[in-house]
């Protein structure tokens, strides 16, 4: 019986564009600190699980690049998606290869875009995880306490403590609220951030896909008897997330409350948060020159950019495009990636 750690690390980032394109999405890029986004995952948790037994789901077309970024990983352990169907088939199918070789495993599964400050914390909360799950099985997840009323996270509602300190039991998972809802939530103080992390046994969980996702289960038994079949097999498979699919149904979850200074930095304005800023509010990520400016996040790639006189922006400059945007609209950059696809502006994207 070992620990496995598996790294979700398929999505496009559309939100950071210019910064993050189709074949250079966001977790390949050094955000904060030294390194990827994807290395400064697995590195977080190296004291934890080791190389050997570790796990990545990313997109076909970035396997190339997972192993670029982390060269200690098995080949075989890097999973390419022929296309993304969400997150309960790239859990299961990273727990079906773990199945073959260690079927009463742990696994620790994490996004690979995440940002979590208090790693040391993190690591004692996903040890103990991983130690309950061991002795007594269930779901486990890390609840973030919340800092602010946030629409653009899901949320979980505890049920009350078990009989193990630390460690309370779900009632719910609720989805991403208007913000009149994430309000009364952050008011009572007994609501949870849904960080997307998660701890499970493997047999546990192959399990609960059999019993609440069946056609996941049969087109996963195809898949690992004819692995050749990956590209027929896997666009067929039902497209569901973790939550929906198992999370929501399992009888024993678990939540861990984390105060890990956690964020998924989803969007340019969470990036902007964690920039050091001057006197005047601004911040810069790259060479800027702020003059008679206030609030100002600018991020660049190479170019000088200059403000005169302005206030509440944010600049984000390559090579080749220039995104400027209120702060509040940062979910709103899909839109310009959409209305690029549409003009077939292909080598923008």
């Amino acid at each position: 019986m070992a620990r496995w750690l598996v790294i979700l690390a398929g999505g496009r980032g559309e939100r950071f564009w210019p910064l993050s394109r189709m074949m250079h999405p966001k977790q390949f890029l050094t955000l904060m600190g030294e390194h990827s986004m994807i290395r400064s995952t697995r590195d977080r948790v190296r004291p934890l699980i080791d190389p050997d037994h570790t796990f990545v789901v990313t997109g076909f077309d970035y396997v190339s690049k997972v192993k670029a970024n982390l060269p200690d990983v098995p080949a075989s352990h890097i999973l390419g998606e022929p296309v993304g169907r969400n997150t309960a088939p790239s859990i299961a199918w990273a727990a079906a290869q773990i199945q073959q070789l260690d079927p009463s495993g742990t696994m620790l599964v994490l996004p690979s875009d995440h940002m979590i400050q208090q790693e040391k914390t993190f690591r004692r909360l996903a040890s103990r995880a991983m130690e309950m799950c061991e002795e007594q099985g269930g779901f486990y997840t890390f609840g973030i306490v919340p800092t602010h009323a946030e629409t653009g996270y899901g949320y979980i509602e505890p049920d009350g403590p078990t009989s193990v300190d630390g460690i309370l039991t779900v009632r719910r998972f609720i989805e991403k609220p208007p913000l009149e809802v994430a309000e009364a939530m952050m008011q009572t103080g007994q609501h949870l951030w849904n960080s997307g992390m998660f701890v499970f046994g493997v047999n546990e969980l192959m399990d609960s896909v059999a019993r609440y996702l069946p056609e996941l289960f049969r087109g996963l038994v195809a898949l690992v008897a004819e692995p050749d079949q990956l590209e027929v097999i896997f666009p067929e498979l039902p497209q569901v997330s973790i939550d929906h699919g198992i999370m929501e149904h399992a009888e024993e979850v678990f939540v861990l409350p984390a105060d890990i200074g956690w964020d998924d930095v989803g969007t340019f304005a969470a990036l902007a948060r964690h920039l050091p800023r001057n006197d005047e509010q601004n911040a810069a990520k790259g060479h800027a020159i702020f003059v008679e400016s206030q609030n100002v996040t600018a991020i660049s790639e190479g170019p000088v950019v200059s403000f005169i006189g302005v206030q509440n922006l944010l600049v984000v400059a390559t090579r080749d495009a220039v995104l400027i945007l209120s702060p509040e609209r940062s979910q709103d950059v899909r839109k310009v990636v959409q209305a690029l696809k549409e003009a077939q502006h292909d080598h923008l994207l």
